[in-house]
């Protein structure tokens, strides 16, 4: 409706130009070319009459430049050409007709089904989005992974295509200057997996407050996740600070552990992972599910548990049954100091949720059958079961590093639809 309007509205304005330009009451007060010449004959002539008094020129230049003078000035002394009334008319007429046509045409095939879906969306969703926006907190703004999590007014939940574009015009006219309007904009980018689009509105919420940590952890993750989870140089140094300044932090050193480790950092990682354990207190669950994670990574005998009843329950309705097989090599010919790796994760990259470290030494023969269990999470708090998307991948490090290099032998990476139905990997592909 609105664009049916400014349409109106053009065409209108188009045509009250053309009216006031061809009967306003300037329309005829245009200079004309004969009086511009007759203008410039007087004041050259008079010139020249100056010149020829002060001896400046000859009689006879004097009479040479003036019949130059006016010869240019009878080349333009006809009568200008007036526009009849019903020639300006005519003008007019087709003047209207070709706008008239040329909105027509727009709304005919200029404006797609999709765009005019989109204004639609839009102009439902304002009125909502505005006074939600009014009355929620930017605290509470800043909860929850995506805009489902922030319970939005039901009118929103059934219209998040109108959502976004509000949000984007609102933004657009607030010249990206409002935190509330930003941080809903990011969380909706983020859950459309639009990583350019959402790092381009945090930096513009950093921008506005460089020290809100919710925003540059944010900002953190989500450069990161356009650098496909690879740390270098730039995003380490960004993250060794971010920790440094949040030494308490127990989600943050988590995390920045788990990156390391999948970025094949060991040591730093396993030194983030010492310091996680030691925020906790000694002889909790939590430091040590830490603990035996650390000893696993390492190859150090677990930690001695003196709940086994909860962890024995835990494997019965809690486990990924896992068959590895070795194509094409032959298991006697890997160094002894080969080990297996065996990685879960809740997403097809980023860092592991789960993980198993056996030394080949330690293996008789493949296919080998393990079972991956909660005992072997690397997250406090997190589990197997769940999650929306687990897939699992295997690789054989042939001098036991985690960081992979040639000769090293990998499997596919496989998502998992079914914890309850066996995987079975196939490590094939040979390093190059």
């Amino acid at each position: 409706m609105m664009g049916l309007i400014y349409t109106g509205l053009f065409v209108a304005v188009t045509l009250l130009i053309l009216v006031v330009a061809f009967w306003g009451k300037g329309a005829e007060k245009f200079p004309r070319l004969k009086t511009v010449y007759r203008d410039k004959y007087l004041d050259e002539t008079a010139t020249l009459d100056d010149d020829l008094k002060r001896g400046k020129i000859t009689s006879e230049e004097y009479e040479a430049t003036k019949v130059e003078l006016a010869q240019d000035l009878l080349a333009v002394a006809h009568e200008d050409r007036q526009l009849s009334g019903m020639t300006k008319l005519i003008v007019l007429l087709f003047a209207g007709i070709i706008v008239m046509f040329s909105a027509v045409y727009f709304w005919g095939t200029g404006y797609q089904e999709e765009a005019k879906k989109l204004d639609k969306h839009r102009a439902l969703a304002m009125p909502y989005v505005q006074k939600w926006l009014a009355g929620t907190s930017i605290e509470a703004l800043q909860q929850g992974a995506n805009i489902m999590d922030l319970n939005p007014p039901l009118e929103l939940q059934d219209n998040l295509l109108g959502t976004l574009a509000a949000l984007n015009l609102m933004s657009s006219r607030d010249h990206h200057t409002d935190p509330k309007e930003l941080n809903l904009l990011g969380k909706i980018y983020l859950s459309m997996d639009q990583l350019p689009l959402a790092e381009k509105t945090y930096l513009d919420l950093y921008r506005l407050d460089p020290n809100n940590d919710n925003t540059y952890y944010t900002l953190l993750n989500i450069q990161l996740a356009r650098n496909d989870y690879k740390l270098n140089d730039r995003l380490e140094a960004l993250f060794d600070q971010f920790v440094m300044n949040n030494p308490k932090n127990e989600s943050l050193m988590l995390y920045y552990a788990t990156v390391l480790f999948e970025n094949q950092k060991l040591d730093k990682a396993l030194h983030y992972f010492s310091t996680l354990a030691d925020l906790y207190p000694e002889g909790s669950e939590n430091r040590k599910l830490i603990t035996n994670m650390i000893n696993g990574l390492t190859g150090q005998a677990p930690v001695a548990d003196a709940d086994k009843e909860t962890v024995t329950d835990a494997l019965k309705t809690e486990a990924i049954a896992v068959q590895i097989d070795l194509s094409g090599v032959d298991l006697a010919s890997l160094p002894k100091e080969a080990i297996l790796f065996l990685f879960v994760r809740n997403q097809e990259v980023g860092p592991p949720l789960a993980a198993k470290r056996i030394p080949i030494s330690a293996i008789k023969a493949f296919p080998i059958a393990l079972t991956v269990t909660e005992k072997d999470l690397l997250m406090p708090g997190t589990s197997l079961t769940g999650q929306d998307s687990l897939s699992i991948s295997a690789k054989i490090s042939l001098n036991g590093d985690p960081i992979t290099s040639k000769g090293d032998i990998e499997a596919d990476n496989i998502v998992v639809e079914d914890i309850s139905v066996p995987i079975v990997i196939d490590l094939h592909n040979i390093v190059e």
